[in-house]
């Protein structure tokens, strides 16, 4: 690990945002609550904000990674933006284990590159492949402004940038399979399932899945029942994660981990975030 870096809590870098827009820009550089440091040029993007942010609080999500993930296991983060996830999973999957990485986008996964190498992260592997249904392309849109950097585009909308696509069956069959599945592709998630129905049905990973509903409207009322019916169809049984901990009913969250009831960690996952209450803003 590098040594010390400066607090940045109470600068202008941290505290300058107006809806996603800086009054400052320019180098920030701190340490996440995990212990892994950061370094970023420019602190322009949502992303580097919410980066900066983890400097004083762990990610939203974080108890996911750490109750289900143990050393030596394998993480696939399907849309890893800047990789905020990324290092979290690396920390609690260890030396022995693995994270692979999904951006497409060049500048995101750059920055995901660069934090990886700082950090001396030989079990991150970065790739620069979408995931999706079938293999072949898919095009993008970029939104700067957003804490994801990009959209996929549905089809017939113009794109700014055309990437190949791999599914999460074709990389399983060439690499370690996952204990654990995050998926935060800006409403494009049913196609990465549609794509991983040999790897839900054979191996049972955990499936951190977000389902927010602006992004599902985008794809049109069915998107939600469709995510739903497809991990029904392997087994798996949904549950909320809210402010006072794992639900298995109610409306929706932001966010819902996919279980199988025969997966061997099932149980004592369940019971431990039963008690883990999760923040109302799971996106960060």
């Amino acid at each position: 690990m590098a040594a010390a870096l400066p607090d940045v809590r109470g600068r202008d870098r941290v505290t300058g945002w107006v809806r996603g827009t800086p009054r400052f820009t320019g180098p920030v550089r701190g340490r996440l609550t995990n212990g892994m440091t950061f370094e970023l040029a420019d602190c322009r993007d949502g992303s580097a904000r919410d980066l900066v942010e983890l400097c004083y609080r762990p990610p939203a999500l974080a108890a996911v990674f750490d109750t289900i993930l143990r050393p030596g296991d394998c993480c696939y983060d399907v849309g890893a933006n800047i990789g905020v996830y990324t290092l979290w999973a690396a920390g609690a999957v260890g030396r022995a284990g693995e994270v692979h990485a999904f951006e497409p986008v060049p500048e995101p996964r750059a920055v995901l590159v660069a934090l990886t190498v700082r950090n001396g992260l030989s079990q991150v592997r970065p790739t620069a492949w979408a995931v999706g249904a079938v293999a072949g392309t898919v095009g993008l849109r970029r939104h700067p402004g957003a804490s994801g950097l990009t959209h996929q585009v549905p089809a017939g909308d113009a794109a700014e940038l055309t990437v190949p696509t791999t599914t999460l069956d074709m990389h399983a069959a060439r690499h370690r399979p996952p204990d654990l599945i995050k998926i935060d592709v800006e409403g494009f998630e049913l196609e990465v399932l549609l794509g991983a129905t040999e790897l839900l049905r054979a191996r049972r990973p955990a499936v951190l899945l977000e389902m927010l509903p602006s992004h599902l409207a985008r794809r049109g009322g069915r998107a939600q029942g469709e995510l739903v019916g497809v991990l029904a169809a392997a087994g798996y049984r949904l549950f909320n994660l809210t402010r006072r901990g794992l639900a298995g009913q109610g409306e929706f969250s932001a966010n819902v981990l996919a279980l199988h009831p025969d997966w061997a960690r099932f149980g004592p996952v369940v019971v431990a975030l039963r008690r883990t209450p999760f923040p109302r803003n799971q996106t960060t």
